[in-house]
């Protein structure tokens, strides 16, 4: 199998790869073939990392001309060097991830999904995407996002409102931080298996659970580590985001969840 991978802002494919080194140990050595593809965003940070390293970005902010133009990004890297089975997102990448799925499902439902699985970690969906799409996007679930910023600006916890109402939002889809899902088309469920990682300290986790609720919950599994708004690095953690990518994998090869171009074979 063949996974795509997009590291988060202020990165690159070679930071994320890794952060990601102790997890693709374990799925390397499961009996599954696969070789990850760690790529660059398009736009360059303008300062390099705090250890002198070339970074990266997908785009700027939450306008819509912005994610298109990510997105036209992702649709010519695909067709340069897919098709990819699955793919793993990170942050600023997991929510161009969650975008491009959506707008392909609502724009390109007559074609295969791009990809056949996907996991994000400390994922979310853009608000505007989804006003984009049509969907009733309510103040309430503006002002989750806007807490979410300013205790991010502010390196705080998160809300104790939000951690006090995380389990319920999971399994509530009239009031999901904001979101009622049960008015988000059908057109607009991410129908993949799908893999949600995020931290119990990252003030950003509402929005990871938007994401969440938009994906099928029969395909979906959800892991919650104990640290902030990162790549899990703890033996237990990392162990089990391996897993996770390879029940993903192995899930997405059942009958009726065929990848790009209908591949039923197992590399």
């Amino acid at each position: 199998m063949k996974i795509l991978c997009l590291h988060g802002y202020n990165q690159s494919g070679q930071i994320f790869r890794s952060q990601l080194g102790a997890a693709i140990e374990v799925i390397e050595n499961s009996e599954t073939r696969v070789s990850f593809d760690f790529v660059n965003a398009p736009v360059q940070c303008t300062a390099p990392s705090l250890d002198g390293r070339v970074v990266y970005k997908f785009f700027d902010g939450s306008a819509i001309a912005n994610i298109y133009k990510t997105h036209e990004w992702l649709e010519a890297k695909l067709e340069a060097d897919g098709p990819y089975d699955g793919i793993i997102g990170f942050s600023q990448g997991a929510a161009l991830l969650s975008g491009y799925l959506l707008y392909h499902q609502w724009y390109g439902h007559e074609h295969d999904p791009p990809f056949r699985f996907a996991t994000f970690i400390s994922g979310s969906i853009s608000l505007a995407v989804l006003r984009d799409l049509g969907t009733p996007v309510p103040s309430a679930a503006d002002r989750v996002v806007e807490e979410i910023e300013l205790r991010r600006q502010g390196n705080l916890d998160p809300s104790p409102s939000h951690i006090s109402l995380a389990r319920q939002a999971i399994f509530n889809s009239d009031d999901c931080f904001g979101l009622n899902l049960n008015k988000v088309p059908l057109e607009l469920k991410i129908r993949i298996p799908t893999v949600h990682v995020w931290g119990a300290k990252d003030p950003a986790f509402p929005a990871s659970i938007h994401l969440a609720g938009l994906c099928d919950p029969y395909i979906r599994k959800i892991y919650i580590h104990g640290s902030a708004h990162e790549v899990p690095q703890g033996i237990e953690d990392t162990q089990q985001l391996g897993q996770l990518v390879l029940w993903c994998m192995q899930r997405a090869i059942w009958p009726g969840h065929c990848g790009p171009n209908q591949r039923e074979e197992k590399e």
